[in-house]
């Protein structure tokens, strides 16, 4: 098996040195098939790996800082842009996407892996968590599960704009539609900055950090209408994997952002107990917690992954 540095660093020694301190994306073609995926690896190659599953809205890695905060409490960043993203090529549902990303961590050699799954890749997340013996904890980051949040999400219109994205392809080409229009129209960061207005540690990350998030906003309005339909398919309709008790025994946490409103909570907390999960909460956030909250995050990570 080749090592985690031969498979995922350049040959150069110079770019070699880069991919410790800068965020710099590449491609690794996995599988018989040789179907490429997008990765951007930060961090010397023998600190542990700390997998990041980007995301609908926000396809990018973690910013700078966060990496370079991870470095220091011992954890590589590597952060996989998901099939139908990017450069990465597209695939089917969510089973579909963990056996690719399942492939890939062997074929990339990766081992004693952190995950953190975050939002639409939650479904992705719990397979790949469940199949992959290279992964030895994972954090869910503002999962669903199995719970009818459409009438929860804000702005209002976002609601009917997934119901519609559900019911059939056309739906799903018009919503898409729609979300890019409003998206070009307002610019990248003020549209996030809107569908996140009830969590002020969302909007404090979508300003403070613009640059990143237009650059993934950028990946994320560029799917096709049948990724864009998947990502809504899975994270908002019932998810037949998460039977009663279906994550008893995995290594694995459940989290949140404290700005969610009193009836998400409840629901993700009830949820939770169902699937045999432990819950957490991360201090500031909602929609990008993981980020907003990112010292938190890490801190979690080194005291429930040792």
């Amino acid at each position: 098996m080749r090592s985690a540095a031969a498979s995922l660093m350049p040959a150069s020694g110079d770019t070699r040195h880069a991919a410790r301190v800068l965020r710099i994306w590449q491609t690794l073609r996995v599988g018989p098939l040789q179907r490429r995926i997008e990765f951007m690896r930060f961090g010397a190659p023998d600190l542990r790996p700390l997998i990041f599953l980007h995301s609908l809205e926000f396809a990018n890695a973690p910013t700078w800082g966060f990496c370079a905060d991870a470095a220091e409490a011992g954890f590589g960043t590597l952060a996989i842009r998901r099939p139908g993203f990017g450069a990465s090529d597209k695939s089917g549902g969510a089973d579909e996407q963990a056996g690719l990303l399942a492939q890939f961590l062997e074929e990339a050699g990766i081992d004693n892996a952190l995950l953190v799954a975050i939002g639409s890749a939650c479904p992705a997340g719990y397979r790949l968590a469940a199949r992959s013996r290279r992964i030895a904890y994972s954090a869910f980051v503002n999962c669903v599960f199995n719970r009818d949040v459409v009438g929860e999400f804000q702005p209002a219109w976002l609601g009917p704009i997934f119901v519609q994205t559900l019911r059939s392809s056309a739906g799903a080409r018009l919503s898409l539609a729609v979300i890019r229009q409003l998206s070009r129209q307002q610019g990248a960061s003020a549209f996030l900055a809107s569908v996140a207005a009830k969590s002020p540690g969302d909007v404090a990350f979508v300003r403070t950090f613009q640059k990143d998030i237009e650059a993934g906003w950028n990946v994320s309005s560029s799917v096709d209408v049948e990724t864009f339909r998947d990502e809504m398919r899975y994270s908002l309709s019932d998810d037949p994997l998460l039977t009663d008790g279906a994550f008893a025994g995995l290594p694995a946490i459940a989290l949140s952002g404290a700005e969610t409103t009193p009836t998400w909570q409840a629901g993700f907390e009830a949820e939770a107990a169902r699937l045999g999960i432990a819950a957490g909460y991360l201090p500031s956030g909602d929609l990008f917690a993981a980020y907003q909250s990112g010292g938190a995050l890490l801190k979690l990570l080194t005291d429930r992954a040792r």
